[in-house]
């Protein structure tokens, strides 16, 4: 059965109960004594039932009007504590935020944003999904994490959004013992010479170097696969052998000494950090809150 009764009328019966009389519920809900009465009559011939009962005191529920009345003191708890809810997230008092990042990606790039979001909105949740680039967005996708942020290029997707943030660049770096072939650089050709460390064919860095190395007519042969930027850098430093690193994050400890940067003919083309989030899909106001950080120019 479907009665079609205004909310508005609800929450004036509610009212009128919980006060226990017209003038008292008049008074909390600004407006006429009549326009009570005239409500708590519209009530009733819509449901079909006498609801009140007048009393030199004021009102009492008929047995139809306390029932009705449990009920719709939960319902409009319930419908309350939705508002207070979403005023909340809205006001970015609560709420969530998903995302999808590599290892490298989240240390390297992430960190401050995310460290300058949770002392501006230290009551938002921010779980961060340690992730491959191609693993990352599939969790976007199944709707898993509201943003990525992932190594570029990745093939077009009409699904996708894809907004650049930063350029990077790959250097390939050794350790003290490579120190004199950093001075004098190589041919790309001759990078068989030397013990190559890479990161596993997994990773979307990987693969970008692989087709660099392919299109130069070399075919990358490392001697060691990891699965961390990080490890790479660790077995570079005692030389283990060569590996690229991402120059802009590891720029200190190259002019530290901790390793250096061998210039290679040609060298790795330029690439980029970017973004990502699903076409026509509303992100959170918490979302929109750290996207907002980056200060993109639509």
């Amino acid at each position: 059965m479907n009665l079609d009764i205004s909310l508005d009328l609800y929450k004036i019966f509610c009212v009128v109960v919980r006060t226990g009389n017209m003038s008292a519920a008049a008074k909390e809900l600004y407006i006429s004594q009549p326009a009570v009465s005239m409500s708590i009559r519209q009530l009733e011939d819509r449901i079909g039932s006498k609801l009140l009962v007048r009393t030199t005191k004021g009102v009492r529920t008929t047995p139809e009007g306390s029932v009705l009345y449990e009920y719709l003191e939960q319902a409009l708890s319930l419908i309350k504590t939705a508002e207070e809810k979403y005023s909340e997230m809205v006001n970015m008092e609560k709420g969530e935020i998903k995302i999808g990042a590599s290892d490298t990606v989240i240390a390297n790039f992430l960190m401050p944003y995310i460290e300058k979001f949770c002392d501006k909105y230290s009551n938002i949740n921010i779980k961060v999904t340690n992730k491959t680039t191609f693993e990352s967005l599939r969790l976007l996708k199944s709707g898993q994490v509201d943003l990525c942020f992932i190594n570029l290029p990745v093939n077009e997707d009409k699904d996708l959004e894809i907004i650049e943030l930063i350029e990077i660049h790959d250097c390939l770096v050794g350790g003290p013992k490579y120190k004199d072939l950093a001075q004098k650089g190589i041919e790309l050709k001759d990078i068989k010479k030397y013990p190559l460390m890479l990161l596993e064919d997994l990773s979307n860095s990987r693969r970008f170097l692989d087709s660099y190395a392919k299109e130069n007519g070399v075919v990358f042969e490392p001697v060691l696969e990891l699965g961390s930027n990080d490890l790479l850098y660790e077995f570079t430093k005692i030389n283990m052998g060569l590996t690229y690193v991402t120059r802009e994050f590891y720029h200190e400890q190259i002019e530290n000494g901790e390793i250096f940067e061998i210039p290679v003919k040609p060298p790795v083309p330029k690439r980029s950090i970017g973004m990502v989030k699903l076409k026509n899909v509303a992100l959170s106001h918490a979302a929109e809150g750290f996207v907002d950080l980056f200060d993109i120019n639509d």
